[in-house]
């Protein structure tokens, strides 16, 4: 009797340690996704410093099986002035702002982010039509 009661708390013993393994196991691999996902914002604000934001929205490649999908929106746009008084002129760039929301996707994960993202382009010297 005491043989099969000690085995009963044996196997009872190992059923809890193989479980704690699954679970731990478990967030261990969130965990790495997670770590996956983070490594890549970097990335993806630098992407966002190419990307043509005109565009308002897309879905990019970011490598390592993670895409992001995003919409950009113009918050505001200036043409710096320089010099002062009389001698004042428009600078030959246009500033411009934009916010960015995006959703990083990785194996069922997704999370969500913002970013303002500052840009500029060369305005011609012949008319106001940029390059």
């Amino acid at each position: 009797m005491e043989i099969l009661i000690a085995g009963l708390i044996l196997t009872a013993s190992i059923a809890v340690t193989m479980h704690l393994f699954n679970v731990g196991y478990g967030y261990l691999e969130k965990t790495r996704q997670i770590n996956v996902l983070s490594s890549k914002l970097i990335q993806a604000a630098g992407l966002f410093k190419t990307l043509d934001l005109n565009r308002q929205s897309g879905k990019e490649d970011m490598g390592d099986g993670v895409t992001i999908v995003w919409s950009a929106r113009l918050v505001n746009s200036s043409v710096p002035m320089i010099g002062e008084g009389e001698f004042t002129v428009k600078s030959n760039y246009e500033l411009l702002l934009y916010h960015v929301d995006f959703t990083a996707q990785y194996q069922g994960i997704t999370k969500d982010y913002q970013l303002n993202v500052f840009k500029y382009r060369t305005i011609s010297t012949s008319g106001n039509k940029a390059l």
